[in-house]
């Protein structure tokens, strides 16, 4: 039964983790797409919880298990994700860097915490480790879902080949040297070494954060700047439309005041009955007419 539980702990991680790599593309995702994209992870979440149990029947629990499947169980996800969610690669290896380092922080921190309560860390102790993984999850959940909602940089990731690819490898390599340091270690002795490693990955997302912030707060003073620029365009084009609108009310009372006078003449003309008179004022309104 714990080996079980323990295979199930382990999955459900694994479809946290997935559901945080999801969430910086989800906005491009259509309804079809994503549903697409969740009944896989489902289906091979199924297969993975046999894998667990397999691998944990064999090995115990222990933290051999515990590297093997958070080490290689996130793999085939990821796959799943690369393959449903039709991005740049470069932006997938960014993601999944930032969400490794995320899921390695949150085993140090619930690592540090049994320690403290428990004064030491055994292999005994890997379940439970897991369920605290689990609650911080959720506690730190709405800052971990706005994080990555928002966590693919500006356009220039895409637009610029060289540069995507040194920003995309940047987590990953951050990630690469948090667990090499503990490839060959089974559990670190004392608190301290474990603050260290907590230390790691919180550096870099408090970098991270204070980055995007700017890059942010730079992208909205563009987006302000073009909107102004727009609106000004917009408020002169208006501004010389009124100019005409008003040129043309004034040329079309100056009409109105001519029609009037060459009425009242032709009618004076008639009552004396004095028609070639009228037919040369006719005539040069004719001229006049032409001639603008």
């Amino acid at each position: 039964m714990l080996t079980f539980a323990y295979a199930l702990l382990t999955t459900i991680i694994h479809l946290a983790g997935a559901y945080f790599r999801y969430l910086p593309f989800s906005q491009i995702l259509d309804q079809k797409r994503t549903t697409k994209l969740w009944k896989a992870l489902l289906l091979w979440s199924i297969a993975g919880l046999v894998i667990n149990v397999l691998v944990t029947n064999v090995y115990g629990i222990s933290m051999l298990t515990f590297k093997l499947l958070f080490f290689f169980g996130m793999t085939p996800y990821f796959i799943l994700s690369i393959i449903l969610i039709p991005r740049h690669l470069s932006q997938h290896f960014f993601v999944i860097g930032i969400q490794a380092l995320y899921a390695f922080m949150l085993h140090s921190l619930a690592s540090i915490i049994l320690t403290i309560l428990y004064s030491t860390m055994t292999a005994r102790l890997l379940p439970l480790q897991l369920t605290l993984w689990l609650i911080l999850f959720l506690l730190i959940y709405p800052w971990g879902e706005k994080l990555f909602i928002s966590l693919l940089p500006d356009e220039q990731f895409v637009s610029d080949s060289k540069l995507q690819w040194y920003i995309a490898l940047l987590p990953v390599s951050f990630y690469v040297g948090c667990i090499i340091s503990i490839t060959n270690v089974t559990f670190l002795p004392e608190l301290s070494d474990r603050l260290t490693r907590l230390s790691i990955p919180l550096f870099f997302f408090i970098i991270y954060s204070l980055v995007h912030y700017n890059s942010r707060e730079a992208v909205q003073h563009r987006q302000l700047t073009q909107t102004k620029e727009r609106l000004t365009r917009q408020l002169q084009n208006l501004m010389e439309h009124t100019r005409m609108v008003q040129e043309d009310e004034k040329a079309i009372s100056v009409l109105r005041h001519d029609l009037r006078h060459s009425y009242r003449l032709i009618y004076a003309l008639l009552e004396k009955g004095d028609y070639e008179s009228i037919k040369k004022h006719i005539d040069s309104q004719k001229k006049l007419l032409e001639n603008n």
